[in-house]
């Protein structure tokens, strides 16, 4: 009996306004969740497209079957030469400081880049002062900007 007493001591204008209010919020949280749904949904396609060329490029990369036999690739004999010349380059490269790693990491560059036709003799650090006087130039514009 209380409630029907207080809805009839409101007047009309906020009654409607309230159920206005109501109204719009709902809505929007409607809005909100079919928006939701949606990206959902075209997440979950384009993540199963990646992972269906994932697992094709997987395949494509599988081992030929045992029944095919592989060829036989005979590894080219180096001259003495060049030999001496490589290892010579890799022993200046490590004393030098450069590491193991790095002349690995050269070598599988250039010949990922350049091809099988192109042979390392040397590999010698860079000076650093270049750098250097770069890093610190540009300490110095960030702290004094020129002003034109």
């Amino acid at each position: 009996m209380t409630t029907i007493q207080t809805l009839a001591a409101l007047q009309m204008n906020d009654v409607i306004y309230q159920v206005t209010g109501m109204c719009v919020v709902f809505c929007c949280l409607g809005l909100l969740s079919v928006i939701l749904t949606i990206s959902g949904n075209v997440a979950q396609r384009l993540d199963a497209s990646r992972k269906a060329k994932a697992a094709a490029a997987q395949a494509a990369m599988a081992p030929a079957p045992a029944s095919v036999p592989a060829p036989a690739v005979e590894a080219p004999v180096l001259p003495p030469s060049e030999v001496a010349a490589i290892a010579a380059g890799i022993y200046d490269a490590a004393r030098s400081s450069i590491t193991p790693e790095v002349v690995a990491a050269i070598a599988a560059a250039v010949k990922v880049t350049l091809g099988n036709e192109v042979r390392i003799l040397d590999i010698k650090p860079v000076d650093t002062a270049y750098g250097q006087t770069g890093r610190t130039a540009s300490i110095v514009n960030k702290n004094f900007p020129v002003r034109g």
